[in-house]
């Protein structure tokens, strides 16, 4: 197969016309374009932590919902959902929360018979 590499001054002079001339970012290399997305990845998700529920031979799926509505407004439906997931996969997702909210929310479960731990996203 031929491959052609196109020509970064002609495809400048192609995109040049009527509304003028296009700048590419001032970027050194592509790791530190790298390193800038993961930056601004890191701050937007740098907070956030996943409450996940894991599987417990000691806990019913009566727990394991009602846990789900009162802390985190579940819907029964969606309680249920979660609780099968829980039994059949080992463990679920159940909430992303900031730090403080998400230990706290572990605790309670913890306090209700709920396995769960907390991690970071």
């Amino acid at each position: 197969m031929l491959m052609i590499e196109p020509d970064r001054d002609r495809l400048l002079q192609t995109a040049r016309g009527p509304v003028g001339s296009v700048s590419l970012p001032d970027v050194g290399t592509r790791q530190e374009l790298e390193d800038d997305i993961a930056d601004k990845l890191r701050s937007l998700f740098d907070r956030d932590f996943a409450v996940i529920i894991m599987d417990s031979d000691y806990t019913t799926f009566d727990e394991v919902e009602r846990a789900c509505i009162a802390l985190f407004g579940y819907t029964r439906p969606e309680a249920e959902a979660l609780s099968m997931r829980v039994h059949t996969t080992g463990e679920a997702l159940a909430a992303v929360l900031p730090e403080h909210e998400a230990r706290q929310a572990v605790r309670t479960l913890r306090q209700r018979n709920v396995l769960a731990r907390v991690e970071k996203v």
